[in-house]
């Protein structure tokens, strides 16, 4: 068992400053939560431009779908040279995944352009599904599996 303690920190100008930001007002926002984790995978990898199986529920539920049992936390990252999208979706087990760059995707759960990162938890529900715009993107994953311990 080990602690992991992700940090979101948010800062940004008031709109009537000289760089301006989104808001009438400066913005300073923290947030931190040490998580309890037992196991890690990580990765980098080139996703294919055909959607394919990132993770699969079935493989890491361990026959439980208990709300706040199982489940992890994800971090990903698109470390792409260039500018390259990464699509992240979700898929029904046993459903056929669609390709998630077309537009309306319901799929689709997110799109990652080049440098951005996302850190959510999830639950081992929905298999998740990766895409990309060109076959040179890279994409760097973390999966936490919270510990029930």
């Amino acid at each position: 068992m080990a602690t992991i303690t992700p940090t979101l920190s948010l800062t940004s100008n008031a709109s009537t400053a000289s760089t301006p930001g989104p808001l009438s007002v400066a913005l300073s926002l923290s947030a931190s939560a040490p998580l309890t984790v037992d196991t890690v995978e990580a990765a980098t990898i080139t996703p294919s431009t055909t959607v394919s199986s990132l993770f699969v529920a079935s493989a890491k539920d361990a026959g439980s779908e208990v709300a706040g049992l199982n489940g992890g936390f994800i971090y990903f990252k698109n470390t792409s040279a260039a500018d390259h999208d990464i699509y992240i979706g979700i898929e029904v087990g046993d459903a056929t995944a669609t390709e998630l760059e077309g537009n309306a995707d319901a799929q689709r759960l997110f799109t990652l352009k080049q440098n951005e990162f996302a850190f959510l938890p999830y639950d081992y529900t929905m298999d998740i599904t990766v895409d990309a715009e060109n076959a040179a993107a890279t994409l760097e994953y973390f999966l936490f599996n919270r510990s029930n311990a």
